[in-house]
């Protein structure tokens, strides 16, 4: 089985427990990588997390094949105690505290972590879960899109573009700043949806977008700033001259913003 028939296979299976969790009446959203893979495959992709310059530099950090999904607690009609239930009935077993899995048809390990808004009490969660900063903001601006899969839709809350880059900038900025993959991932969402695109979601944002942008601008402004020496750590096997076109393919891109 190859990657993408794996990545398939997960998106299946998660259409399938989407389905199984929309009796909970509760917004559901995708976060994290996989909202790369999906937005690769919405353009035609093959759900590779990866991206090319204009000058022709590939970079490819791969597959995510670890669905991260966030619940919006604050649904009345939330029935809490049933999510564990759900995820049993579809095979999962927690192996971590934030995380269950299970062993899809083909062999493939599937890792579900779970997340919920970080204004939400410990004991008022319906299973543990990783309360996670600024998902009130992803879960304000949430698109919902259809992906085939599989002869099926995947039907699928999303972040928009503010969204998914509060979320990334402060997991770097906070939460793991000696890690390399959020400013790469931020790079990948902005050079797959579009410099324009997520201007105008910045734009429509307000105080909120004015205040993304900036710290944007002080990660990606320069050779040297640390979100473009995280991208170029994803480049290490290419030349220096290659390294030096995409160190300013990633300057000019979010000058553009």
């Amino acid at each position: 089985m190859t990657d993408e028939e794996r990545f398939d296979e997960i998106l299946g299976e998660l259409r399938e427990l989407l389905l199984d969790l929309g009796a909970l009446s509760t917004p559901v959203m995708l976060i994290g990588g996989q909202v790369l893979a999906v937005e690769s495959k919405r353009r035609g992709g093959t759900g590779v997390i990866s991206v090319e310059t204009d000058t022709g530099v590939a970079v490819e950090r791969g597959f995510s094949f670890e669905p991260d999904l966030l619940f919006d607690m604050d649904g009345s009609g939330f029935m809490a105690e049933r999510l564990p239930e759900v995820l049993k009935s579809r095979n999962f077993a927690r192996t971590k505290s934030y995380r269950w899995s299970k062993t899809l048809l083909s062999g493939t390990s599937m890792d579900l972590d779970l997340f919920a808004p970080d204004d939400v009490e410990v004991d008022d969660l319906p299973t543990q879960m990783t309360r996670l900063p600024d998902s009130r903001v992803a879960l304000r601006r949430s698109q919902s899109v259809s992906l085939p899969v599989g002869g099926k839709s995947l039907v699928i809350l999303l972040p928009d573009a503010v969204g998914f880059l509060t979320m990334k900038e402060r997991a770097k900025r906070e939460q793991r700043p000696e890690k390399f993959k959020d400013s790469f991932d931020m790079f990948v969402y902005v050079k797959l949806v579009g410099a324009e695109s997520v201007r105008a979601a910045l734009e429509s944002a307000g105080e909120e977008g004015r205040l993304l942008r900036a710290r944007l601008k002080d990660l990606f402004w320069s050779r040297d700033a640390p979100g473009v020496q995280d991208v170029l750590t994803y480049a290490s096997q290419h030349s220096t001259d290659e390294q030096e076109l995409l160190a300013q393919a990633v300057v000019d891109l979010f000058e553009e913003l």
